[in-house]
Order: structure tokens, then C-alpha cells, then sequence
């Protein structure tokens, strides 16, 4: 049986996590601009079990992205009326990407500390470089991920995992409500299938319990097989709730 009260919590979570550069709300609807950077961060989002007006809400994210030059995008996740999803439907919206909102429960443990893991309160510009070089950004979608990554105020680590000298594995955590959310999750390309992301992970983990998280959460696309199996493998073993993208053509 799903708990929408836990699932509710999540989303708030991690939208925290992520923080759009621009936040409106009409109704149960919440509309997030980030000058492109991601769908999350630049669409509109249901911030509770949505009624009232859904045509009118249609028509306010429409004009409101048309005026920033951006299409119009919606994010609907299986927690809200499935009748939205075909209204968005006749109207023109076409299924962009479906995605899963994972989960899995801490329990208290020794902070444990990996060696070969920096853990930083705030991202230096080091690791925002490094982090671009393993995703493979170029300088503007960096300079809009390093924009996004700063405006997180709830306490976050940001990990990286060093293997010879060498940055091997990528992430962060940021905690909201003793929810630890898991975001920009990555392994060098070359260097995948050694074992690097669990131990990244577990320390990403370790850390969230020594500051007082009883629950993780991530967001991943349902097609990315090779980051479920190892989300899997780190106990996120529970599927809270589906969502998709649902864009203007």
C-alpha cells in the first residue's frame, strides 16, 4: 500500500535538492525555470493531490514559458489524478521520458569513513570542474549546474572518490526532513564496473546517517538499467511512485 503522506515528503525533498533559479504556484501547481538545465528544474510540478481548474493551469504554464522562450513542460507523477495525464494528452503533450522515485530506509550505524572519499559541506570549484569533466558538460551547461548546485540550503555532502590520484566516482546528498536525497550520481566512463559507485554510495550513505537521515531517495530514469542494478545493490529495493514528462509539441 503506497504512503502518500512518505511520498509527499519526497517530492519536497527532492525538489530542495535540486533548486530551480525561478519558482511560481497557481493552485495545486508549482512551475520551475532553470534556463534549461533540466527537465526537473523547468517544468511544472503538483505540489499536492491536484484539482480545481487543470485547463486553467495548462494555460498559465504555457504563456509563462512561451514568454521565457522555453517549451512547455509537465511533470506528472503516478501520486495525482491519472485524468490530468489525458488532458495534457488531448491537448498536445507528449510523453518526453518516465522515470522511478526510489527509496530505502537507514538505519543507525557507525559514521564509517572511506579513505579514499572527500566528503565537502560546500561544493569548491575543484569539484564542480570534476564533475562537469565526468559528465562530459561544456562551459554552459556547467556554469548552470555549479548556479543550481549553490543555491542548495539544507546540509549536503558533496562526495568524490579518488583511485590513484585519479577522480573515479561523483555524487551528492542533501537532507531535508530526515530525508537524505541522492543527486548527480556518477562513475568515470572508463572506469565503470570496478565497485567505485558502491563505495561512493556507501560512504554518501554513512555520512547521511551520521547527520541524522533515516531515509534515502533518488529519482532515476526507468530505462537506465545499469543505475537501478546498482541502486538495487545499495537497498533501493522500493519503488515509491512512477512519473513522467508530459512536453508540448
Amino acid at each position: 500500500m503506497r504512503d502518500d503522506i512518505l511520498c509527499w515528503r519526497v517530492e519536497e525533498a527532492c525538489r530542495r535538492a535540486w533548486p530551480a533559479h525561478e519558482e511560481s504556484e497557481r493552485g495545486d501547481w508549482r512551475l520551475r525555470f532553470n534556463h534549461g538545465l533540466s527537465r526537473r528544474a523547468n517544468s511544472a510540478n503538483p505540489i499536492r493531490v491536484t484539482g480545481g481548474d487543470i485547463g486553467g493551469v495548462i494555460d498559465w504554464v504555457e504563456m509563462e514559458c512561451a514568454a521565457r522562450g522555453q517549451r512547455s513542460i509537465f511533470r506528472v507523477p503516478g501520486l495525482i489524478d491519472s485524468d490530468i495525464d489525458r488532458q495534457l494528452a488531448a491537448r498536445g503533450y507528449a510523453i518526453e521520458a518516465e522515470s522511478n522515485t526510489l527509496y530505502a530506509e537507514l538505519f543507525p550505524m557507525p559514521m564509517r569513513r572511506d579513505p579514499d572519499v572527500v566528503i565537502l559541506d560546500r561544493p569548491n570549484d575543484a569539484w564542480t570542474k570534476a564533475m562537469g569533466s565526468l559528465q562530459q558538460w561544456n562551459a554552459a551547461r556547467l556554469a548552470h549546474y555549479r548556479a543550481t548546485i549553490e543555491r542548495i540550503t539544507m546540509p549536503a555532502g558533496f562526495m568524490a572518490l579518488s583511485i590513484g590520484g585519479r577522480i573515479a566516482a561523483m555524487a551528492y546528498g542533501a537532507i531535508h526532513d530526515d530525508i537524505v536525497c541522492l543527486e548527480s550520481v556518477v562513475t568515470d566512463s572508463a572506469r565503470r564496473r570496478q565497485g567505485h559507485g558502491q563505495r561512493l554510495l556507501g560512504a554518501l550513505l554513512a555520512w547521511a546517517i551520521g547527520m541524522g537521515a533515516r531515509i534515502a531517495c533518488l529519482q532515476v530514469e526507468a530505462n537506465n538499467a545499469p543505475a537501478l542494478a546498482l541502486y538495487r545493490q545499495m537497498g533501493f529495493i522500493r519503488d515509491l511512485y512512477p512519473y513522467r514528462y508530459r512536453v508540448k509539441g
